[in-house]
C-alpha cells in the first residue's frame, strides 16, 4: 500500500503565478516527499485561492500524526522560500485527508511490485460466502487508478458465484 497525501489549503488571497502553463510548481528538498508538487485550482475555480500540495511516503505519515496548524506551518514557509519575491500570507484553512491512519484504509493506494500476476488478483477478489471483495486493488490493468476500482466494482457487480 502506497501513502500519497493530497494538502489542500486556502489563502485569503493569490500570491502565486497564474495562467496558461502555470497551474503546476515544484519545490525541490533534500527530504524525499517534503512538499514536493504544488497545483492550483483558479482554473477551475477562479478566485478560490486553493493549493493543493502533494506529501509521499515518510513525510505522509509524519504530517498524518501531526496537528493541521503544525502542517500549514510547514507549508507555508516552503511557499515563502519558493517566492520569495512575493508576500505569502498565513493559509486561512487547511485539509489534510489521512488515509494512511484511518484504520478502514491504512493507506492511498495500492502500489503492486512488478512479476505480480493474476493468481494474486484473483486471491484478493476472491469472494468469501455473499461477500465480494473490489476496489482499485483487484484491477489487475488499471491498480492505482480511481476507473481501476470503477471497473473492478463493476465486475464484482456482474460476478455470478
Amino acid at each position: 500500500m502506497a501513502v500519497y497525501t493530497k494538502i489542500f489549503l486556502k489563502f485569503p488571497r493569490k500570491f502565486w503565478p497564474t495562467g496558461e502553463r502555470k497551474q503546476f510548481f515544484v519545490h525541490a528538498s533534500s527530504r524525499r516527499g517534503y512538499y514536493g508538487m504544488w497545483q492550483s485550482f483558479e482554473e477551475e475555480y477562479p478566485g478560490a485561492n486553493v493549493l493543493l500540495v502533494t506529501v509521499t511516503d515518510q513525510e505522509s505519515r509524519r504530517i498524518e500524526q501531526q496537528p493541521d496548524n503544525a502542517t500549514m506551518a510547514e507549508a507555508v514557509a516552503v511557499l515563502r522560500r519558493m517566492f520569495p519575491g512575493e508576500d505569502v500570507p498565513d493559509a486561512t484553512d487547511i485539509y489534510v485527508p489521512r488515509w494512511w491512519s484511518n484504520r478502514f484504509f491504512k493507506g492511498s493506494y495500492s502500489n503492486w511490485p512488478i512479476g505480480v500476476n493474476r493468481y494474486e488478483y484473483d486471491q484478493l477478489r476472491a469472494p468469501v460466502g455473499r461477500v465480494y471483495f473490489t476496489g482499485e486493488h483487484t484491477s489487475e490493468h488499471y491498480n492505482g487508478y480511481v476507473h481501476g476500482a470503477y471497473l473492478a466494482g463493476l465486475g464484482s457487480a456482474h460476478r455470478q458465484v
